[in-house]
């Protein structure tokens, strides 16, 4: 596993993207995330493992309040916990799972993949933008076969662009920088 900056806020999805009734699988700092969406609206994040033989439980299906490993059945909560019938208080108690503070706000889902005490809402950044009247969000996904630190570096390199993007995104980045 990476050393990862685990103490602090990042976007998991955007909200539309776990409607209710519904998982979405994602990887953040090299953890298995299950999100979904319980039918009272209730949005968690899980980590994606059945305790029971490691199947991951965004293969299964999310019913009501719960979401259901596809391999036996097993039911999680929100809160992780299991809250399967077929099991005694104790064995149910044993078979929980890690979640992850999550919060919607501002069309996104923000997780917290570090220590849970030290989760602190105030800290999530100002995305309201998103919402203000008139505005029109695009998403989508870009597959690259590359490492994302690459990518990274890319994004925040702006010298390049208008010379390789001229024609396209350029808009004189480099011109205007200058001013």
């Amino acid at each position: 596993m990476g050393a990862y900056l685990r103490n602090a806020w990042y976007v998991a999805a955007f909200a539309d993207e776990v409607p209710v009734g519904a998982s979405l699988a994602r990887t953040i700092l090299d953890t298995p995330v299950v999100l979904f969406r319980s039918a009272g609206g209730i949005v968690a994040a899980l980590h994606d493992r059945c305790p029971h033989r490691f199947a991951p439980l965004s293969k299964g299906k999310v019913q009501e309040d719960r979401i259901v490993c596809g391999y036996h059945g097993l039911g999680f909560d929100t809160r992780g916990h299991c809250v399967d019938a077929r099991l005694n208080s104790a064995m149910r108690t044993k078979a929980e799972i890690q979640t992850f503070p999550l919060v919607e706000r501002d069309q996104l889902l923000w997780i917290w993949m570090g220590q849970e005490d030290k989760a602190n809402i105030s800290q999530i950044p100002d995305f309201a933008f998103l919402s203000a009247p008139g505005t029109v969000n695009v998403k989508g996904l870009t597959p690259v076969k590359a490492n994302y630190l690459l990518e990274v570096d890319n994004l925040l390199d702006l010298s390049h662009i208008d010379h390789l993007h001229g024609d396209t995104i350029s808009g004189q980045v480099m011109k205007d920088a200058r001013r």
